[in-house]
């Protein structure tokens, strides 16, 4: 059974209504009352998520190559293994438990309640933002190396005549500025800021979020890119299979250590050993796992069936998790086929820096390129040469930059919205979509510092991705603990095991990377500083919005009631604070003290604070007799002042206008604002007056507040 919101709100859980989720299920960024404007089948969302997810495979061998030398293939095993059994299984979960869209945000925020999880959630949404800023800056720094690098002779001719012509401009520069551009402006620097300047016209102009022009042209790029791949793919296992021995060469390298040109050689020994040696090398491939959370992010796109509860579309849930399956196994089978395919028959210099391989291994096949053998690609395939070779790197740029455009989309409907619900953004910011062009502005910033430097742009954009998993599988440990917790099992059984190694295992992984080039840790803190203190601003500024959607009823009886008292005469509401009360001694008190008359009925309301970090509120009200009064509480409040304005003003609408009477409060004013701020609960009476009197109501509705 679902725990209550927090650990002061033992309220009866009201009945499910249609397009309302239920109370403890977690919170959703997707409303299901407005659906997306179209659903499609799972393999056309598929064809979306492999925008971002099979595009690795236009540079991950040679990420592979350069990071593990010889030994790729194998830790390539590793990297597999990984997302087979740990971020698999870690989304699967996700995408029962958030299947609107939300993904383990939704899903951490719910599990862990308090400004505590807020803060969790922040640095959450801050490696996300570098997840989001550097797919964009490294595929169009990988698409860059693929266009650059084209050996069609018009091709190049043209960007000879391009990089003359910028460096007469450069020329002209003062003499300091030269200096500070020395070997950063260049060719393939121009090329990623002109890529990146298309792809983002293209996306203004062109794409107005998910919409089926989009998966459609998603899905021809990814069917025409993962076809050429696979014959580039195909091509080379088949030679293996004719030419065992050159496997059984580079078996015998890496048996003897041979596996990397700047390590000494130092032969394996055992399997433990070997073992040893590829672990290690596991965080540097793991760009290869990139694209669950954008899977999470498009199940509002997947269909499912009529018959679908919309709260917990059944039918939406399996779909989603067939094609993670999907995506999962045919992502593995690629990598590891065309990693092997390119450290055995690609010639190691080709593939170090300033190669002709670097960074686009599959397309140097393609092209023709000399294999290790001394024979060219066309013993492959005798198509690959100049033609296939420059399709295939058209196919190439193509979904690189779609990759970076869909998770560009993938923004604008992720973290402004998360962070203006939770207080933290002000309204007309995402209203003129200013995070998205200050993320804008940050890719062009990235781009030029960095210029096509694609390792700079990989370091960052490999920690965002493992804290990513890492607080995944946070957020599914936690919420399994606390399933299990209501359900009263013992302490030692309520911690699932995968989840939890999966969570030590990229936790690990991202501090191995950050560790080592930190620029992507330190562009998430950044974030993280930036949002907090806009987010301090915010919240005080937006403090007394008024922050109420509706209200939740216990039961039919607690509605019925509260429309009776809504059609009543006037009445008095007098506020009672959390604790033991006599109602008699009480009522008799607020009667001589405000010396309100024997005829007018007088209504207590409770209201308990639940978790004031949250900012729109949603209460629930139950409605009670107790010492023969009646006693109207008000529970799951964020704002104990937004709970009662609300109460009362939700009171005035058709009958009799009520007065709120209060007594006076000996809080220090500085210390009751504050409390206020942080945690819903400080000055009272003052709140309460200005947040119904800035109501937009007629003035002749807004209920009077009385201090005495």
């Amino acid at each position: 059974m679902p725990a209550p919101e927090s650990p002061s709100d033992t309220s009866v859980e009201p009945p499910s209504r249609p397009g309302e989720p239920k109370h403890g299920t977690p919170p959703q960024l997707s409303n299901p009352a407005t659906p997306p404007p179209f659903r499609a089948a799972w393999p056309w969302v598929l064809c979306v998520i492999g925008l971002d997810y099979l595009s690795t495979l236009a540079y991950q061998p040679s990420v592979a190559f350069g990071a593990a030398g010889r030994l790729a293939p194998l830790v390539t095993v590793l990297i597999a293994l990984v997302t087979l059994f740990f971020a698999l299984p870690v989304y699967c979960y996700i995408a029962g438990r958030s299947p609107l869209g939300g993904g383990s945000t939704a899903l951490l925020e719910w599990a862990v309640p308090g400004w505590f999880g807020k803060l969790l959630l922040l640095v959450l949404l801050a490696f996300g933002a570098v997840d989001l800023m550097f797919t964009r800056t490294f595929s169009t720094a990988s698409a860059a190396e693929h266009l650059t690098h084209n050996p069609h002779p018009q091709w190049q001719q043209a960007l000879d005549d391009a990089t003359r012509q910028g460096d007469q401009l450069r020329d002209r520069l003062p003499e300091a500025t030269k200096r500070r551009t020395e070997g950063v402006w260049n060719r393939a620097t121009a090329v990623s800021l002109v890529l990146l300047v298309v792809s983002t016209v293209a996306g203004l102009i062109f794409f107005k979020g998910y919409t089926r022009n989009f998966v459609r042209l998603a899905a021809l790029t990814v069917l025409v890119y993962l076809a050429l791949t696979l014959v580039v793919v195909g091509s080379g296992v088949a030679y293996l299979i004719e030419r065992p021995q050159l496997l059984e060469e580079w078996w015998h390298d890496v048996w003897a250590g041979n596996w990397k040109p700047d390590v000494v050689a130092r032969p394996a020994g055992s399997w433990g050993a070997l073992l040893g040696l590829c672990v290690p090398l596991v965080p540097a491939l793991c760009l290869g796992l990139s694209g669950f959370e954008l899977t999470l992010m498009a199940m509002p796109l997947v269909r499912g069936e009529p018959t679908d509860d919309p709260n917990r579309p059944r039918a939406v849930i399996r779909n989603t998790r067939v094609l993670l399956t999907l995506a999962a196994g045919s992502m593995s089978a690629y990598l590891l086929t065309s990693t092997v395919v390119t450290t055995v028959l690609i010639p190691p210099g080709a593939q170090e820096a300033s190669g002709a391989a670097k960074y686009r291994a599959l397309a140097y096949l393609a092209h023709g390129g000399t294999l290790a053998d001394g024979r060219p690609a066309t013993a492959l395939n005798p198509n690959f040469g100049l033609t296939f070779g420059t399709a295939y790197d058209l196919a190439t740029v193509s979904i690189l930059a779609l990759a970076g455009l869909s998770f560009a989309l993938t923004l604008s409907s992720w973290i402004p919205p998360y962070l203006n619900r939770l207080g933290m953004e002000f309204n007309w910011s995402v209203k003129l979509g200013v995070l998205a062009y200050l993320f804008l502005a940050a890719k062009f910033a990235v781009t030029a510092y960095y210029g096509a430097d694609v390792d700079a742009h990989r370091a960052a954009y490999l920690t965002a991705v493992l804290a990513l998993f890492a607080f995944a599988a946070l957020a599914a440990t936690v919420d399994v603990w606390r399933r299990r917790a209501e359900r009263n099992w013992g302490k030692a059984f309520r911690i699932p095991p995968l989840f939890l190694l999966a969570f030590v295992t990229f936790t690990v992984c991202a501090a191995a990377v950050a560790w080592n080039r930190p620029v992507g840790a330190v562009i998430a803190g950044a974030f993280v500083l930036v949002v907090l203190a806009v987010s301090v601003l915010s919240r005080a500024w937006r403090s007394t919005e008024f922050r109420f959607e509706s209200f939740d009823f216990a039961d039919e009886s607690s509605e019925r009631e509260w429309r009776h008292l809504a059609a009543a005469d006037l009445a008095i509401l007098v506020p009672l604070r959390p604790g033991r009360h006599d109602l008699r001694d009480k009522e008799i008190e607020i009667r001589t003290r405000h010396r309100i008359p024997g005829a007018l009925p007088v209504l207590f309301i409770l209201a308990e604070l639940g978790d004031p970090s949250n900012f729109q509120q949603r209460p629930l009200v139950r409605i009670a007799r107790e010492s023969g009064r009646v006693v109207i509480h008000i529970t799951r409040c964020c704002s104990v002042p937004h709970a009662l304005a609300a109460a009362a003003l939700e009171l005035s609408k058709t009958g009799g206008v009520p007065e709120i009477h209060f007594g006076w409060s000996l809080e220090n004013p500085v210390t009751a604002n504050l409390h206020f701020v942080l945690f819903g609960i400080g000055n009272v009476p003052w709140m309460v007056y200005t947040l119904i009197r800035r109501a937009d109501v007629p003035e002749d509705r807004k209920p009077h507040v009385v201090v005495a």
